[in-house]
């Protein structure tokens, strides 16, 4: 199972330390955190990317807005609101650039207008931020990032997060949250991020990584203003994303625990 905070939910320690034999998560991060919690084996098997996700090296298309997409609301901890906040910072009204919020059927982020003192949702209130709120499939999700300049996710937590490693398989430049990230050392853009009190006790009770929204604001801009030696960088790393989580490749070690408990248990 995968965690994103650093307390368990209630009634989870019990289950982990008398209804299981051993524990399986997704990244180095997890298994630190559970291992405060119980003392069963804890086994760190990562996912990996699918074949779809094709390198790609990106350049600005001129005849379009610069687009950045941001993926996740309704999930709070994601923190679409700190996008939409530094984008309207950063952008405004401004015409050349636009943002995009990929949600899982509603969107929960907030603005108000400076000019007008109206609050609102920010696609309403901005005619350069745009949701979709409906589900896509693997292909049309592979077209969205196809259309898109840059990956934003200053989430304060993820068991794996599936996104921004799509994004950098495809060559997507990526600012992403470095702290909890088992695939850190390929994020074009690692935001730093420091222990934070949840705000969100009720679903991730405990401490989470608060992204570093000042740095968010930075990468950005520069992504922007220099945005050929970044894309080198992600379409660099692309190939690296495939080869390292190529998903024979993470799979393996959970396919020989299997075979292991089988000859010890069977």
């Amino acid at each position: 199972t995968p965690w994103e905070s650093t307390q368990m939910l209630f009634g989870w320690d019990n289950v982990i330390n008398n209804v299981i034999d051993e524990m399986w998560t997704t990244s180095e991060w997890n298994a630190e955190i559970f291992s405060r919690y119980t003392k069963k084996p804890i086994f760190v098997y990562e996912h990996g990317v699918d074949d779809n996700w094709i390198p790609k090296k990106r350049i600005i298309d001129p005849s379009r807005p610069f687009r950045f997409l941001h993926i996740g609301e309704p999930a709070f901890r994601k923190d679409a609101q700190a996008v939409v906040n530094a984008f309207i910072e950063l952008y405004g009204d401004n015409p050349n650039y636009e943002l995009i919020l990929k949600c899982s059927g509603m969107n929960t982020t907030r603005v108000t207008r400076p000019d007008t003192g109206i609050s609102g949702s920010p696609d309403a209130l901005y005619s350069n931020i745009k949701t979709i709120e409906a589900m896509l499939s693997v292909e049309q999700l592979n077209g969205l990032y196809e259309l898109c300049d840059v990956f934003v996710y200053p989430s304060w937590g993820e068991g794996f997060g599936f996104n921004p490693l799509q994004g950098m398989a495809s060559g997507l430049p990526t600012i992403c949250t470095a702290g909890w990230a088992p695939y850190a050392r390929y994020i074009t853009m690692p935001l730093e991020s420091t222990w934070a009190d949840s705000p969100w006790y009720e679903t991730h009770p405990g401490q989470m990584l608060k992204p570093d929204y000042d740095q968010l604001k930075f990468y950005m801009k520069d992504v922007v203003d220099n945005y050929e030696r970044y894309s080198d960088l992600a379409y660099k790393n692309s190939f690296l994303v495939h080869k390292d989580y190529n998903w024979l490749k993470v799979s393996k070690p959970a396919v020989e625990r299997l075979k292991k408990i089988q000859k010890d248990h069977f």
